[in-house]
């Protein structure tokens, strides 16, 4: 699958090793293709770097890696996401003297804010509540991690699915893209759930009977 990933942080980084690793083709999107750590990182995995712009053009599926802020200026630079399935891996947080909260609460969600941006692509939210560390190894005692997805297009549901799945989780279908709301703060709670246990190596697990 021809994946554009735009960001190639801890999260883009990892996703892009899990993925090379599956066979699939990668292109790195960035204002500046040329950045010697970009360069070096997908020569590493034989992928590729482009501009945003390139890099989406021949993409099936395009991974928004990058911070939040970055949303507008990634929109602007990528051109035509008609069609395109979008999965958005970020947090739209605010840091204040409490600590890290939401941007959007309960009744609306970053995933869903992106979806009115860019109304004809296909968006997913995923891969926001996890520690890096747990793209490179997701599994505890040989039971595979949760990761958990939503989205509203039927066909592109699958296709998420797969990509979830090749990085090594447990793929757990939320719904629509309105639920969102609930996966967006657990990234809050892995994040105290870090800090009070003193390890990053952790991660959910939904458990069935």
């Amino acid at each position: 699958m021809n994946i554009a990933i735009i960001g190639h942080g801890n999260i883009g980084g990892g996703l892009a090793k899990a993925w090379a690793a599956k066979g699939h083709a990668l292109v790195f999107g960035a204002r500046d293709p040329e950045k010697s750590d970009l360069a070096a990182l997908a020569t590493s995995l034989g992928a590729k770097t482009a501009t945003i712009r390139a890099a989406v053009e021949g993409a099936e599926v395009v991974v928004f890696a990058m911070p939040w802020g970055a949303v507008d200026d990634v929109i602007a630079g990528a051109g035509d996401l008609a069609g395109k399935i979008v999965i958005d891996c970020t947090n739209a947080v605010v840091r204040g003297k409490s600590g890290m909260t939401l941007a959007y609460g309960h009744t609306n969600s970053s995933s869903e804010e992106l979806q009115r941006k860019i109304p004809r692509a296909k968006v997913f939210k995923s891969f926001n509540a996890q520690g890096a560390e747990n793209l490179a190894n997701p599994t505890y005692g040989g039971v595979p991690a949760s990761n958990f997805f939503c989205g509203d297009d039927p066909e592109a549901r699958a296709v998420v699915r797969r990509l979830v799945e090749d990085v090594g989780f447990q793929a757990v279908d939320v719904g629509p893209l309105e639920n969102a709301r609930l996966l967006e703060p657990l990234m809050l709670l892995w994040i105290a759930s870090s800090r009070a246990l003193g390890k990053r190596d952790l991660a959910f697990k939904l458990l069935e009977r």
